[in-house]
């Protein structure tokens, strides 16, 4: 698995540049008489409130860049091994969305859905896209009352609301709904389940996020903060 630079805690969210030798490590173990490899990253969240550990897996192909090196120089680097067979998050195995977005201005189908995929992304990736997924289409039909339909279609209408919509939006939507093998399938049916990566369900629940906050979260502080200005405003003076 590649490491990344930039890092999210899983259990409290926090943002981190991740070091290798600090707070991230990464180790390659491989088979003395052949070429398979099992490597594993361990984050150390540094938040002082957090300090909790992230443990994932994945076994493949030895690196060339790794071969001939000592353990000791080996665990010292990083590597994205190939020809990957099992890729897994050991710990946590269980975490929820975050708990920001529980809010009153999140409806509470939409809420739901985020948490379940964000709780099967170490589990199943396909599982968890899927509700992800249908989390999107809720969104989108939330926020601009849409009657249910075809995803592809309620893309296009979007797209067709000029300046409303931004247009990285409408390109993450497209990307949500062309990943692995959605495309193939029944586009209003999302009961069926695709083979998706761990990285691809990561990246949509990532869209969800940005999204969340900007159509639900972002405009309800909003309007918090115009009324709070209104209620100054009303104030008689002394």
């Amino acid at each position: 698995m590649k490491i990344e630079n930039v890092h999210r805690c899983p259990y409290c969210g926090y943002m981190y540049q991740a070091i290798l030798g600090q707070n991230v490590y990464s180790n390659l173990f491989s088979d003395p008489g052949g070429n398979i490899a099992l490597h594993s990253v361990i984050y150390i969240c540094p938040h002082i409130a957090c300090k909790k550990i992230e443990v994932s897996v994945d076994a493949g192909m030895i690196p060339v860049s790794a071969q001939g090196k000592i353990e000791g120089d080996r665990n010292r680097m990083g590597y994205d091994i190939s020809g990957v067979f099992f890729s897994e998050r050991i710990l946590p195995r269980d975490v929820g969305g975050k708990p920001e977005f529980k809010v009153a201005e999140v409806p509470e189908v939409i809420f739901r859905d985020y948490d379940e995929a964000c709780r099967l992304l170490g589990v199943s990736p396909s599982a968890s896209a899927t509700y992800a997924r249908r989390c999107l289409q809720s969104m989108v039909r939330k926020k601009f009352k849409l009657k249910p339909g075809k995803f592809q279609n309620e893309i296009k209408t979007l797209s067709s609301v000029s300046g409303t919509v931004k247009q990285e939006v409408i390109e993450a939507l497209e990307s949500v709904r062309r990943m692995g093998r959605f495309r193939a399938m029944p586009e209003d049916d999302v009961r069926v389940i695709a083979e998706i990566t761990y990285a691809e369900a990561r990246k949509i629940i990532d869209i969800i996020e940005v999204i969340l906050c900007d159509w639900f979260v972002a405009p309800a502080e909003q309007d918090k903060r115009a009324g709070a200005l209104r209620a100054i405003l009303e104030r008689k003076s002394a």
